[in-house]
């Protein structure tokens, strides 16, 4: 044979083998999402938001069923009270038979995972806490794996969760079942990847990603193809007014997180929450549909990045709910709350990008929001960490003073001590509204966008101070979208003074002049956004 024979089939070979171990990592065939776009630049594609849920999971035998037999050299797990079994065994892989499983009658029976560690449950295997358990897989493991399990009936106390109780680094948690838990049913920690589960009819959340701290960030979480519904069947919300703990997923302190290719529906309240300075998210192609609140909400933070989504008929519950108490806020699809993409701080993507989502019969579309009396320092704040602006997310003492809701004197700009909802852009969007199939014909409820704050009513930001700001003054812009449908606005104040909605001519006409003394008399009646859009009523 030739030199040059052998090498061409030297190179064939190193190919072939390449070949085989890229397709022995894939577990399942997966959806390619769309390109990254670093920074959030329009790279030109399609609007290409999913028609149909990218994820459905629940109820999908053929997914969700793991092997007949025992992995070689697997210690099997067989059906019955499992109490006895060691689990503390560094890399070991376990085979849990078909069956009921259980772990011991005391509450705080629980398996603890050594490094390295392995889970996979044969054809109908369910690990159930007997409505006794609180926890199923619990403490700070590293590289620990989870796959077709049906985990059900644990019993977490609220704000607490029943897998990866602990927030373990490098979990991988896929093909499951999560179903029927009190509290949480999936905690999340640094480097997670949660794939393929049916994450369903949980107590409280279907997961919550809480909490990082300065030494210990929830970073790098993967998201991706996930069923999540029906959680918060406790409803938490009543149970405790205002206390912003349910979601299908809720976000705390998070970093560089990926959701991606999810089915978010049914959930009793917000799907996506995004609460307390989370940073660098990408969320895109996700179908999100029939939650009772939000479909997305981000909430006292920072940078994100939202494509390709399908948003329908989300928020009805809550908006419904809202008229019937005559208050007139907007109950949107996407919800920003004090959150934004400031400049000068090395965020992942900036501006925060709300681009190419469908929004079709959801209660509202886009809402940016501002409360001029929530700031580090006031008694209107409801988080104790502190801001990026103030170089710190975990100590937000230099905006606290001895004098309530005030900011000392010593920080150079009391601004560095707010959350602020600036440099958003919302573009590239199709908005859809049937106000019959919603139930609501006529009025000014629903079918709502608009950027706006309130009255300040709080020391150090008082008067008309943000709503100029928020409106006019943070960059904040709506472009380029499509709307059908009986849409209004809400600009500056949630009504104009009359109670009524910004119009269409008024949203889009040119912009005032902001005034040196904003005051009730020089309030603006136009807003020059939606600049390149169109609007077939």
């Amino acid at each position: 044979m030739r030199k040059s024979d052998l090498l061409l089939r030297k190179i064939c070979s190193l190919l072939m083998l390449l070949c085989i171990l890229y397709t022995a990592g894939c577990h399942k065939p997966d959806k390619a999402g769309p390109k990254e776009d670093p920074g959030g630049k329009d790279n030109g594609e399609a609007n290409v938001w999913p028609s149909s849920p990218p994820a459905e999971i629940c109820g999908n035998t053929q997914l969700l069923t793991g092997p007949g037999v025992a992995p070689p050299g697997a210690i099997i797990v067989q059906a019955g009270n499992n109490s006895n079994v060691n689990f503390k065994i560094r890399g070991a892989t376990y085979w849990f038979a078909p069956g009921v499983h259980t772990i011991g009658g005391d509450k705080y029976s629980q398996i603890i995972p050594e490094d390295s560690s392995t889970f996979i449950g044969g054809p109908g295997a369910i690990l159930d806490g007997q409505n006794i358990n609180h926890y199923a897989f619990t403490q700070r493991a590293s590289n620990v794996t989870i796959r077709y399990l049906t985990i059900r009936n644990f019993v977490a106390p609220r704000d607490e969760g029943v897998v990866n109780h602990d927030a373990g680094n490098k979990w991988t948690i896929e093909y499951n079942t999560i179903s029927n838990n009190k509290g949480a049913g999936l905690m999340a920690g640094p480097n997670n990847i949660y794939r393929y589960n049916c994450i369903k009819d949980n107590g409280q959340y279907g997961i919550n990603s809480c909490c990082g701290t300065e030494l210990n960030e929830v970073e790098n979480f993967v998201l991706d193809h996930n069923e999540i519904t029906g959680n918060n069947t406790d409803d938490w919300e009543k149970k405790i007014e205002g206390c912003g703990c349910t979601g299908g997923a809720k976000f705390w302190i998070n970093k560089n997180v990926m959701v991606t290719n999810n089915w978010v529906h049914h959930n009793k309240g917000v799907g996506l929450w995004l609460d307390n300075n989370n940073r660098g998210f990408v969320i895109e192609n996700n179908y999100i549909n029939d939650n009772d609140g939000n479909g997305l909400m981000i909430e006292a933070g920072y940078d994100a990045r939202v494509r390709f989504n399908n948003f329908k008929k989300n928020a009805i519950v809550a908006g419904m709910l809202n008229m019937q108490h005559g208050d007139n806020f907007p109950v949107p699809a996407i919800y920003i709350s004090e959150a934004g993409s400031p400049r000068g701080f090395n965020l992942k993507t900036s501006p925060m990008l709300i681009s190419k989502n469908n929004f079709e019969n959801n209660w509202g579309g886009v809402v940016l929001w501002e409360n001029p009396n929530r700031y580090s320092g006031s008694s209107g704040n409801t988080h104790i960490a502190g801001t990026i602006k103030i170089k710190s997310l975990y100590d937000d003492s230099p905006c606290k003073s001895g004098v309530p809701n005030t900011i000392p004197g010593s920080v150079p700009d009391k601004f560095a001590c707010r959350w602020s909802t600036e440099n958003i852009i919302v573009e590239n969007n199709e908005f859809r509204i049937d106000k019959a199939m919603l139930g609501y014909v006529g009025g000014n409820f629903c079918g709502i966008n608009g950027i706006f704050s309130e009255y300040g009513s709080f020391p150090e930001f008082s008067g008309y101070v943000i709503p100029w700001r928020i409106t006019f003054q943070q960059d904040n812009v709506f472009r380029n979208n499509h709307y059908y449908g009986d849409w209004q606005f809400a600009g500056f104040e949630v009504t104009n003074p009359d109670g009524s909605r910004v119009s269409w001519k008024n949203w889009t006409a040119p912009a005032p002049p902001v005034p040196d003394h904003p005051s009730a008399d020089n309030r603006p009646i136009t807003f020059g956004q939606d600049k390149g859009s169109t609007y077939v009523k």
